[in-house]
């Protein structure tokens, strides 16, 4: 094997992972690499269709790419109760999901807290349910957001939504129990510690 062929068979593992991608923006960088690295590919084979039809993948990518980078998400949220007609059909909908990352929770925990649903760009797309206990804590029992915007800003927007609810010179914390791996890592990049108990934890 030269390494033309190597060239020829990281670009196809590359465009073969970039179609597997929910998130949008991951799934525009990852085939620019690839188009780029088949691009080369057909310059070195001189193939020349392989090497245009390539290069302008390449440049509709950095088009989308630079679009969604100029681009600013509008954030809203709002707040619904345990009876919500449109709650029932988002957890039915997306209960699957939501059980692979919250395995303790049950349609029965929305009667008993506060529920808000996050909008971006004016589709629902993180559902987070809660209760504000006396000792100053916020206890997130549900944090769910829908794959194709598992990107980090939704959890920033939380963060800085609990912060406008808190009343100032009052003390809060948010807690949270990580359910696996991923989720420990969203709760760390989001600025919680992990305490004695267990129990991700961020001052408010």
């Amino acid at each position: 094997m030269n390494y033309v062929e190597i060239i020829g068979y990281v670009a196809s593992i590359l465009v073969a992972i970039s179609l597997t991608m929910s998130q949008i923006l991951k799934l525009r960088v990852i085939n620019f690499v690839g188009a780029v690295t088949f691009a080369i590919y057909g310059y070195f084979l001189g193939a020349y269709p392989i090497l245009i039809v390539n290069t302008f993948i390449a440049c509709i990518n950095i088009y989308y790419l630079i679009k969604m980078y100029k681009t600013k998400d509008q954030f809203d949220q709002f707040e619904v109760t345990g009876d919500s007609t449109y709650l029932n059909r988002f957890f039915l909908h997306y209960k699957d999901d939501i059980q692979l990352f919250f395995t303790d929770f049950k349609y029965e925990n929305f009667e008993e807290n506060k529920i808000i649903f996050i909008l971006r760009n004016m589709r629902p797309v993180n559902l987070i349910v809660y209760n504000e206990q006396d000792n100053g804590i916020t206890e997130i029992l549900l944090d769910y957001t829908i794959a194709e915007y598992r990107d980090f800003l939704n959890g920033k927007y939380l963060v800085s939504m609990f912060k406008s609810m808190v009343a100032e010179g009052d003390n809060r914390q948010l807690v949270s129990k990580a359910t696996n791996g991923a989720h420990e890592k969203y709760l760390y990049r989001l600025g919680f510690s992990k305490n004695d108990n267990g129990l991700f934890v961020k001052k408010i």
